[in-house]
């Protein structure tokens, strides 16, 4: 569902062409008497009774896949890993929260049903993924991903559980085997893999204007990135320079004339690339290093 604009330039892709002609994937317009024109316009959107009663029902998933969100195809997970759950997004506290961001976000349709029947969002009240899902995490019987399942759906500000490599082959027989829902990484084919943090997709936030350093702020994080989740160039352009906070955080540190203390710029022709390995990759922001 979208805009005429979205789904008339989704309809020019071949994949999608085919998804619509065997039926599993249908492009519809955003009803006429709803607009999604402004970040308040979303938020009343997605907390209106009548999208889920009328319009998305007998559907019992909704998938919200915003433009600064991608979905990676190296992921050992799908969305069918996660229709336990009423509300899964990147989560706003990684350890022991519920909830998550909204902007790539698997929600039980039902259950939005229940509680909206219940309570109406006020306009101009708080975000439609916070106001949604702390309704949801009240609900008798709630089913809500906390904060470190969720890092594994989406993410977003923080780091999540690394990867690890345990099974390989022997002898023609895979042996080794930690009985991974999501299968098994094996020795000398995905070694690759060890060690690093892999979410079934990113958010990168605030439209795309801001990439964390929770995710983005070491080096070696981000030529993982570029090699687990190739599709992600497309929501991001090359020069992220200028989609990276200005602020320094915790993996992040201004170049510092370490002889008297005070932050200083590095002079001299700005880089157009970030160089790892003898590899292109964005360039990092003005005056920043990694940690």
């Amino acid at each position: 569902m979208g805009s005429t604009a979205s789904v008339a330039y989704l309809s020019t892709s071949r994949a999608i062409q085919l998804h619509v002609a065997s039926g599993k994937l249908d492009l519809t317009l955003i009803p006429s008497n709803m607009s999604t024109g402004s970040q308040e316009e979303i938020n009343q959107f997605l907390t209106t009774l009548w999208l889920y009663e009328v319009v998305l029902q007998p559907a019992e998933w909704l998938l919200v896949f915003q433009t600064d969100s991608i979905l990676c195809s190296n992921s050992r997970q799908s969305l069918n890993s996660w229709l336990d759950y009423d509300w899964v997004g990147a989560p706003w506290v990684p350890v022991g929260g519920v909830g998550g961001n909204g902007g790539l976000s698997l929600r039980r349709v039902s259950s939005i049903i229940e509680v909206l029947r219940k309570k109406q969002r006020a306009p101009g009240d708080i975000p439609e993924d916070v106001f949604l899902s702390s309704l949801l995490s009240d609900r008798p019987g709630a089913k809500m991903a906390n904060g470190t399942i969720s890092l594994e759906f989406s993410g977003e500000q923080y780091s999540g559980k690394k990867e690890t490599v345990t099974a390989e082959f022997r002898d023609g027989k895979l042996v080794g085997e930690t009985n991974d829902p999501a299968g098994e990484l094996i020795k000398g084919i995905d070694d690759w893999r060890h060690g690093h943090y892999e979410p079934m997709g990113y958010h990168t936030g605030d439209s795309g204007n801001m990439l964390h350093a929770g995710i983005w702020g070491k080096e070696e994080a981000r030529k993982h990135i570029w090699q687990y989740c190739p599709e992600i160039k497309m929501i991001l352009k090359m020069d992220a320079e200028k989609y990276v906070p200005g602020s320094c955080h915790n993996r992040w540190k201004r170049a510092e004339d370490w002889g008297s203390g005070i932050d200083s710029v590095v002079m001299g022709p700005e880089p157009e690339v970030d160089i790892i390995d003898g590899v292109e990759y964005p360039v990092l922001p003005r005056g920043l290093v990694s940690w």
